[in-house]
């Protein structure tokens, strides 16, 4: 009895040797695929991407900081004008979504379409934040505390925030100017 548990347990420990290198040997081939399934295939949509919020970018960034309101409405309003620029960008890269980029992509996966809408559907989420963020300037009293007005992202996952999410998919697509904007 003792013998069939020793060969038993050497054969499972051969199996689990074999099947290491089994998996090893195919991850190193060239047929493991190697490249993020979130990455872009159309590589021209990624560069005109970066051009056009590296505009919105430059656009937000002509308008004056939180420290240079002289009031809470002034602050909402500075939020208000940056919030335009950003609905601007995410209407134009919608558009350009839905005329361009229907085609799938090879081996099953997803298309460069709909990655990209549901980036802009965080984007869509970042924008509400944001309103809202104005909305909470607007309405403060002078007993409402600074906790309460900062800007806050409505809670989507666990362990990271939308933002990070859109931030980490930009980056992969070499589209580091598509990074939310740091002005709030």
């Amino acid at each position: 009895m003792r013998d069939r548990w020793r060969r038993l347990g050497r054969w499972l420990a051969g199996l689990f040797v074999a099947g290491s290198f089994v998996f090893w040997a195919w991850a190193f081939s060239p047929w493991a695929r190697t490249e993020n399934p979130a990455r872009l295939d159309d590589r021209d949509f990624a560069q005109w991407a970066d051009q056009r919020c590296a505009a919105t970018q430059t656009a937000i960034a002509a308008v004056p900081t939180a420290r240079q309101a002289a009031s809470r409405a002034e602050r909402a309003e500075q939020v208000d004008t940056a919030t335009d620029e950003v609905e601007m960008l995410v209407a134009d890269l919608r558009r350009r979504i839905e005329t361009s980029l229907a085609a799938p992509v090879a081996e099953g996966g997803p298309t460069d379409a709909a990655l990209l809408r549901d980036w802009l559907a965080d984007w869509d989420v970042y924008v509400a934040d944001r309103h809202s963020h104005a909305t909470r300037l607007r309405t403060a009293d002078d007993d409402t505390g600074d906790r309460e007005l900062r800007f806050l992202l409505v809670d989507m996952t666990e362990g990271s925030t939308y933002t990070e999410r859109m931030d980490g998919f930009s980056r992969l697509n070499n589209m580091d100017n598509c990074q939310v904007p740091g002005d709030v």
